[in-house]
C-alpha cells in the first residue's frame, strides 16, 4: 500500500441533502480512520454524480465523456479504491448510478476495491444490494469488500416502527472499512496489475499499452489509414 492512499467516494443520490451522501461520508470517514492506523495518508475525493448527470447521459449517447466528467473517470482510474453508494429503487440501484457505470470504460473497474453501500426508505429494500447490486461489479471484475452497508431511514435515527437493524449502522460501517483496509493492506487491487507486468518482463515480452477506446470502438481505423489503401 502507497504512502498515501487514494479514495474516490461516488454518491449518487438525487436530492441535497441526501440519505445517500450522508452514508458515503459515513463511509469516507470510517475508511479514512481505518486506513490511518496504518500510518497511511488518505486523501478522499467525493463526486455527487447528481452534479454530472446531463454530462453522464451525452457520454452514454456519444462515447466520448466531456473534460469534467473525464476528470472523474480519471479519478477513480486513479485510485486505490471507490466507495460506491446509491439509493434503491424499484429494488434495484437509481438509473443515475447504472448509467454512470454505463458510460465508463469497464477496464477501469478491473481488480479495482470497491466498497459498495445503499439506501432505502425501508429494510424491506436491503436485498437488492447482493442480487442487483453486487453482479454489477461481479461483471466489471472490481474486488467487492465482503461486508457491504445498506442504510434505511430507521438506521439514521427515524426508527418510529422499530425497523432499524439490530447492529448499528456505525458498527456495520466500522466492519466495512476496516475490511476495504485490510483489502489494500495486502495489496489486492494492484497485486494483479503487478504480477501481469512482471510476468510479461520475465518472458520477453513487450507489455502492450493499455487502450483508451471503449470496446465498440476497438477495431476503429483511423481516416488516413482508409484514404491510404489501394
Amino acid at each position: 500500500m502507497t504512502d498515501t492512499v487514494r479514495l474516490v467516494a461516488l454518491s449518487a443520490g438525487l436530492s441535497t441533502p441526501s440519505s445517500t451522501r450522508m452514508l458515503t461520508d459515513q463511509l469516507s470517514r470510517a475508511a479514512a480512520t481505518a486506513l490511518g492506523r496504518d500510518g497511511a495518508e488518505v486523501d478522499v475525493t467525493t463526486v455527487e454524480l447528481r452534479e454530472y448527470a446531463h454530462a453522464i447521459t451525452d457520454a452514454l449517447l456519444t462515447r466520448f465523456p466531456d473534460e469534467r466528467l473525464s476528470m472523474v473517470i480519471e479519478s477513480v482510474r486513479a485510485a486505490d479504491a471507490v466507495i460506491a453508494v446509491t439509493p434503491v429503487f424499484n429494488v434495484g440501484p437509481s438509473g443515475l448510478f447504472k448509467t454512470f457505470f454505463d458510460a465508463v470504460d469497464v477496464e477501469v473497474w478491473r481488480n479495482k476495491p470497491v466498497l459498495l453501500g445503499a439506501t432505502a426508505g425501508t429494510a424491506r429494500h436491503s436485498l437488492a444490494i447482493d442480487y442487483a447490486i453486487r453482479p454489477l461489479f461481479g461483471y466489471l471484475k472490481a474486488e467487492v469488500v465482503p461486508t457491504v452497508v445498506f442504510a434505511a431511514s430507521a438506521d439514521f435515527g427515524a426508527d418510529t416502527d422499530g425497523q432499524a437493524d439490530e447492529q448499528p449502522l456505525a458498527a456495520r460501517v466500522r466492519r466495512a472499512a476496516t475490511e476495504l483496509a485490510t483489502m489494500l493492506s495486502a495489496g489486492i487491487g494492484s497485486s494483479a496489475v503487478t504480477a501481469e507486468t512482471s510476468e510479461s518482463a520475465a518472458d520477453g515480452t513487450p507489455e502492450e499499452p493499455a487502450s483508451t477506446l471503449d470496446a465498440e470502438f476497438s477495431d476503429f481505423v483511423p481516416m488516413g489509414k482508409l484514404l491510404g489503401r489501394d
